[in-house]
């Protein structure tokens, strides 16, 4: 996918992709009149009320804030009480997995990018997404990308995240600055960068896909020969690089900027485009508290939730609502999108390969 982000998404906002199909694709249902849908979603609501209780495995590992924020806010819209659990998508994968099969579920949702979503659908442990009122304002685009790689009915896209460089201005002088993912190759940086770990699902992976599809093997290993130090604690990461332990990270999760801005710090987007990948929510089989995350999912594609992604540096997934974003985020969720990961079926060979060049 090329070209402006927003733009791409704002025009996908114009494909025909009504109602019925959108109930068909999420959740496999038979169609329903409007008046049941209505009736339907009045009960969810009640339900997840009586059931006062909500766990969310965020898989993002930090790099999405919003989810915190819009526990948050959900919490005082519906007196749902929510507990936010953050950790490593590969993390998430086994803790559903083991959840499932001992019979003692936790987690009522979980967030998840396309390569944590597929090891789990095939095992069996997520349940289709049911109907949502707000699903069909999502971008036609994101929801076609899904359905391409078949994760479509088990996975609700909510948002974007786009990968650039962040530098300490401290270590970095601006003459320095790297302006293109070539840069990142100089001697300069040779043991000068701390890199999320391409080895197992997660931005870190995304990068090395998309440079890798774009730029070729051999770049990935001459990366790997400036011996970057590989981390998976990503928001942990970005503080590091605040503190002037490293003069870079890469990739950096856009929506962890606004954890180190205000520090010595810079967010820079590469000439060739910035690296992403589609994220969002999937639910597990079985759940203690399933309508109170239903309403969760819903509560997320708010105008209020989706709109403070952009506040996030983070693109929302309902088209449109980028252009809204402040002045001072708008040039960085205009950003070029450079390239994401392959078909998720073929993860596997893609990690094989990861780990073949970073040992």
């Amino acid at each position: 996918m090329q070209g402006r982000a927003e733009v791409r998404l704002r025009l996908a906002g114009f494909v025909l992709v009504g109602a019925v199909v959108a109930y068909g694709i999420l959740g496999g249902l038979a169609w329903a009149a409007p008046a049941d849908r209505a009736m339907e979603w009045t009960r969810v609501v009640e339900a997840a009320k009586r059931e006062g209780r909500l766990v969310v495995y965020d898989a993002f590992g930090g790099a999405v804030p919003t989810v915190q924020y819009a526990a948050e806010r959900f919490e005082a819209t519906y007196g749902i009480k929510v507990e936010v659990a953050v950790m490593r998508a590969s993390e998430s994968i086994e803790r559903i997995r083991v959840e499932q099969r001992a019979g003692r579920p936790l987690a009522d949702l979980v967030t998840v990018g396309p390569s944590t979503v597929r090891p789990m659908m095939e095992e069996g442990v997520l349940r289709p997404v049911e109907f949502l009122p707000s699903a069909v304002r999502v971008s036609p685009q994101l929801r076609a990308k899904m359905e391409e790689w078949g994760l479509g009915q088990h996975t609700l896209t909510t948002l974007v995240q786009l990968y650039g460089i962040l530098i300490n201005t401290n270590l970095v002088r601006p003459e320095a600055e790297p302006r293109s993912w070539m840069d990142l190759l100089d001697s300069r940086w040779r043991g000068q960068m701390i890199m999320d770990d391409p080895r197992a699902p997660g931005g870190g992976y995304v990068f090395f896909a998309a440079a890798y599809k774009q730029l070729g093997r051999r770049y990935q290993e001459a990366l790997a020969e400036q011996r970057p130090f590989l981390t998976r604690a990503i928001a942990d990461a970005a503080t590091r690089v605040a503190r002037g332990e490293f003069a870079a990270m890469v990739p950096f999760a856009l929506g962890l900027y606004p954890r180190v801005r205000g520090g010595p710090v810079k967010l820079l987007i590469p000439r060739e485009g910035a690296p992403y990948v589609h994220l969002g929510f999937s639910f597990p089989a079985r759940s203690p508290h399933p309508n109170a995350a239903r309403l969760f999912a819903e509560f997320f594609l708010s105008r209020e939730i989706q709109l403070r992604l952009t506040q996030d540096y983070i693109l929302p997934a309902v088209a449109g609502l980028g252009a809204q974003a402040a002045e001072e985020v708008r040039p960085y969720l205009r950003a070029r999108l450079w390239d994401t990961i392959d078909d998720p079926r073929r993860d596997p060979e893609w990690l094989r390969r990861a780990a073949e060049i970073y040992r």
